[in-house]
């Protein structure tokens, strides 16, 4: 495996930086969730604390595209610190009311959904600008990676201040974390806007891109339906910390899967990342035959490395299949798949665990993206050939219809 890779892109000028602030200000992605569950559930109970929590999601969700076209209308650097501004006052603002009335505190969380900045989208879409299309794949690879770290560490982080100082302190402290890292972000040369859209503006969600949505979707479902099904499995009715330990390391494969994937050359094609899902899928399905505790922990970490790469290829995947001026829209309709199969993942991975078990939610987790990966190779195998086939069927002429 070529590392040297890493160490050619890395030494860009002012790249190292620029990956290292990108992680800082997307910190808050792996820290709020549980911030605000810790900050809320004590005085007002799990079911009022999971639904500030889902309102604040399901609105990051919904505002993720808008957010993304404003900042290619007025400017990055103008509406980041904006945005990152009221997200931090809107953490604050959870904190300072998280004894008030239950509507303040659903107030203050569709407030911070409405202002996070899009920074997973936003840099997502950065790189194809920054680099030429061989180096690209690398950053994916390091991007899913960097992804991983995000969700290790910024819940960990998030509790041991909790713990130290108290939840109200934890919540306030990922708000400044955002705030930081994204102004820092905006003050990089390298982050520029995109390039004005040639003709005037074109709807970006394709058929073709609502599919690759699709299919994130269904592989967060698969995701979400394994994270219950591990807790039950390892720690039954009650989850314990071994839960947790199994889970981290199924993220700690998917880094190492991720940095293999950067080192070596990789093109972004649909077989590509349908049989990359397909792989992250046999790795789920192969954990309803753990035979226990230990077991489940090594197939999690050894089925966690087809993760980051199917993912990086996803990733682009979704960069090549739209115009260079709409990257960042893209990836945030991405992100809107992946937040809606987090959600019906839960769902649908606690009803499965209550009424078949552990070992049937992970082949249900791993059915569903399964099926699509492979519908979607059926399906791009019968465009291709009626597209190889519409020469003869319009009257027999090999004649190219002339360029529109």
């Amino acid at each position: 495996m070529a590392f040297s890779r890493y160490r050619e892109v890395l030494r860009a000028p002012g790249i190292l930086r620029l990956v290292v602030l990108t992680l800082i200000a997307r910190a808050p992605n792996g820290m709020s969730s549980l911030g605000i569950l810790l900050l809320v559930s004590p005085r007002h109970g799990y079911g009022h604390a999971g639904l500030v929590v889902g309102t604040y999601v399901a609105v990051v969700g919904l505002c993720a595209p808008l957010s993304t076209r404003l900042c290619g209308r007025l400017g990055l650097r103008r509406v980041l610190p904006a945005m990152a501004a009221g997200y931090c006052a809107a953490m604050v603002g959870l904190a300072v009311v998280s004894d008030g009335p239950f509507a303040g505190l659903l107030a203050c969380a569709v407030a911070a959904g409405v202002a996070q900045p899009p920074i997973v989208a936003l840099v997502r879409g950065l790189w194809p600008r920054l680099f030429p299309p061989e180096q690209v794949p690398v950053l994916y690879g390091l991007e899913a990676t960097a992804q991983e770290l995000v969700f290790v560490f910024g819940p960990a982080l998030v509790a041991l201040i909790a713990a130290v100082a108290g939840a109200r302190v934890a919540v306030v402290t990922t708000g400044v974390i955002a705030l930081v890292g994204t102004a820092g972000l905006a003050a990089s040369p390298l982050v520029t806007n995109p390039p004005a859209s040639p003709g005037g503006r074109r709807r970006v969600l394709t058929r073709r891109l609502a599919v690759l949505v699709a299919l994130g979707l269904t592989c967060t479902v698969g995701f979400n339906m394994v994270d219950i099904g591990v807790i039950a499995f390892m720690s039954g009715r009650h989850a314990g910390a071994a839960s947790g330990v199994a889970l981290s390391l199924w993220a700690v494969g998917s880094m190492v899967g991720g940095l293999f994937f950067g080192a070596a050359r990789r093109t972004a094609d649909s077989r590509g990342v349908a049989l990359s899902v397909v792989a992250v899928a046999i790795g789920i399905a192969l954990l309803a035959a753990a035979p226990g505790r230990v077991g489940l922990v090594v197939i999690l970490f050894a089925g966690g490395a087809a993760i980051a790469p199917a993912f990086a290829r996803l990733y682009g995947l979704v960069a090549a299949d739209v115009p260079e001026s709409a990257t960042a829209e893209a990836f945030a309709w991405l992100g809107v798949g992946f937040l809606a199969g987090a959600s019906l993942g839960a769902a649908v991975g606690g009803f499965t665990v209550e009424v078949f078990g552990p070992r049937a939610t992970f082949l249900f987790a791993a059915a569903l993206p399964a099926a699509f990966a492979v519908a979607m190779v059926v399906a791009d195998h019968f465009r291709l050939r009626r597209d190889a086939a519409g020469p003869a069927v319009s009257g027999g002429s090999c004649q190219p219809s002339p360029a529109r």
